[in-house]
């Protein structure tokens, strides 16, 4: 929708500004016209002004009137401001109007577009005009609203929301070419940028290359190795100078249409005469292509080939990450061979422009790649990817049962290292000892495993042809040090077990001596208390003593030495004071103090006692 030629003008919007005082004067006095009415009210009552008497026709006809006014100032005060924003929205479409048909126009120099580009910014962008568009909007919008629902005109509504409607579609469509000028802009002020920079570069070349013509041809063929980056000038300033014959004036676009002209002609007889020089730099860019494609396919295959006979002990650890490096060699590979296809193509394209010695020569190179990319795919991402990873899980297994007998190999040497084991009550070396043979027969059974895996893995390295740099050295050593720490072990708790038992032969020994003689003791701690006939006392306790056997208290003696032979220091000090006690109470268990207390009736035998 345009709008109509009053509201086009330039000058409107000055008008449209100015002509909202009048607006602004209704407003306020609508707005104190409660201040208006108590004054005519006063005149009313008082049918004068100023003391001239007023005609009452006149009175009356101003009540009316100012009745009329009075009761409508609401729907006039709502309708005002409305029109003052339809205005003051209409003034800002005017002004984008306007300014848009001052920029969508036939350029000119740069210098003229850049001008529009810092009008365009300065009216659009910096004053925010697309924001101060919308908040009027908004604003009209709610008093459109509020205006239509006070009248009750319908015509006055439909007038009102016809506007509305008409309005919005307008903006719509100007905005859009609105927002796009800057970037019409500035698209035509890189065109002269790359236009002016590629004649400059262009001409100077042009020049350069016309004199070059008389020149050897190797320095013919040296200077123009370069020709492709000036075909691409060449094509980007015929772009560059066709976009601005097509956005500038018609002066301009002359003048454009001239110079591209005499260059392109220029241009046009050069290159028939140099054009096979071209193809010169493109070979040199297919074999740099080729080469390099080679070097990162050679690179590949050489880390492969140390990656995969680099000696490798048999291990879990070593192996798996030998495995890790095979399967990322895998990974690459497919990518190897597509740059192997694209390096013979390229190859394929050289070929055609190159003596046949060189021809023979990458042929030989692309052959022994194939090959060796070949032995990377069959041998080291087959066959031997395949064995090692078959032969993980037993090496995993093998370290397992190595913890593992370690493991119970320390329990076992907790055990048999106790210091002074026959302090320990029976029940504790009794369950010690128990746990003593379960331990040691974990260390059996893993190294059973142990033994049975080293020789799976052994055999089947052995008997392997891609596993022929596996070193198995160290995985032997670790096997025989786990047997001989076995036997030791073995040795050291059958040690431990017979110095427990012999200890508890001792101890027994004693405990049995000591029963004995504290028996005997006893019997003739009775006998001498007791009391009778004096000649019948010293005949029984005669008979008594008299059979009284020595070697009771010797056997009590001899195991109280060998008992004192394997107990610490301090409790020896309390077995020898047992002993002296013991063997004072049998040395006064004499029969000569025994005939003492018979031939005196009557006394207990107290010097006995102890």
């Amino acid at each position: 929708m345009q709008f109509k030629k009053a509201y086009c003008e330039p000058s409107l919007s000055l008008s449209l500004s100015l002509s909202l005082s009048p607006f602004e004067s209704n407003q306020d006095l609508l707005k104190n016209v409660d201040g208006h009415k108590k004054t005519f009210h006063e005149i009313h009552r008082a049918r004068s002004v100023n003391g001239v008497p007023v005609p009452p026709d006149q009175l009356e006809d101003m009540a009316e009137r100012f009745n009329f006014v009075a009761s409508s100032s609401d729907l006039h005060l709502l309708k005002m401001e409305f029109l003052e924003l339809k205005y003051r929205l209409l003034s800002l479409l005017v002004l984008a109007e306007s300014k848009l048909k001052s920029w969508i126009i036939k350029y000119g120099r740069r210098e003229s577009v850049e001008l529009l580009l810092q009008n365009y910014v300065s009216v659009i962008e910096n004053s925010k005009f697309f924001e101060q568009y919308e908040v009027t909007y908004q604003i009209l919008k709610k008093a459109a609203e509020m205006y239509a629902k006070a009248n009750g005109s319908v015509e006055e509504v439909e007038n009102v929301m016809k506007f509305m409607n008409e309005t919005s579609v307008q903006w719509r469509n100007l905005s859009v070419e609105v927002r796009s000028v800057r970037s019409m802009l500035e698209e035509v002020i890189a065109n002269w940028d790359r236009y002016s920079s590629t004649v400059a570069g262009l001409q100077a070349w042009l020049e350069d290359a016309e004199k070059m013509l008389n020149q050897p041809e190797q320095s013919k063929k040296d200077f123009f190795r370069h020709l492709p980056h000036w075909i691409q000038q060449h094509t980007a300033m015929n772009d560059a100078g066709n976009f601005l014959i097509e956005t500038c004036d018609e002066t301009i676009s002359r003048d454009l249409k001239q110079q591209l002209l005499l260059l392109n002609g220029r241009w046009r007889e050069l290159f028939m005469e140099v054009k096979q020089y071209a193809r010169a730099d493109e070979l040199d860019k297919m074999r740099k292509e080729y080469l390099d494609g080679v070097a990162n396919l050679t690179a590949f295959v050489e880390e492969s080939n140390r990656k995969c006979s680099v000696p490798v002990e048999v291990s879990f650890i070593d192996v798996k990450v030998f495995v890790q490096d095979l399967e990322n060699i895998k990974q690459k590979l497919p990518v190897m061979e597509a740059q192997y296809k694209m390096v013979t193509r390229t190859a394929q394209l050289v070929t055609k422009e190159v003596s046949q010695e060189e021809v023979n020569e990458m042929l030989a190179t692309l052959t022994r790649i194939k090959e060796q990319l070949s032995k990377v795919l069959k041998e080291y991402c087959g066959a031997l990817l395949y064995e090692c990873q078959h032969l993980l899980p037993p090496l995993e297994e093998q370290e397992k049962q190595i913890t593992q007998f370690y493991e119970s190999l320390e329990k076992v040497n907790e055990i048999i290292s106790i210091l002074d084991p026959e302090t320990q009550p029976t029940a504790v070396l009794k369950q010690k000892a128990q746990d003593l043979v379960a331990f040691q027969e974990n260390c059996k059974k893993a190294l059973s495993l142990i033994e049975r895996n080293s020789q799976s893995v052994l055999q089947c390295v052995a008997s392997s042809e891609v596993l022929r740099h596996f070193h198995q050295l160290t995985f032997q050593k670790k096997v025989t040090q786990v047997q001989i720490t076995f036997q030791n072990m073995v040795r050291k708790a059958g040690d431990w077990r017979k110095n427990i038992e012999a200890n508890s032969r001792l101890m027994k020994k004693f405990e049995e001596s000591r029963a004995e003689l504290e028996k005997v003791m006893q019997i003739a701690h009775c006998c001498l208390r007791e009391k009778g006939n004096p000649e019948e006392l010293l005949r029984k306790h005669s008979d008594f003593f008299n059979q009284l056997d020595q070697r009771v208290l010797n056997a009590f003696l001899k195991a109280c030495d060998e008992l004192t032979d394997i107990l610490p220091e301090q409790e020896q000090h309390s077995l020898q004071e047992a002993v002296r006690k013991l063997h004072r109470q049998w040395k006064v268990s004499d029969i000569s103090n025994c005939s003492h207390c018979c031939l005196h009736p009557g006394r207990n035998c107290n010097y006995f006692r102890v």
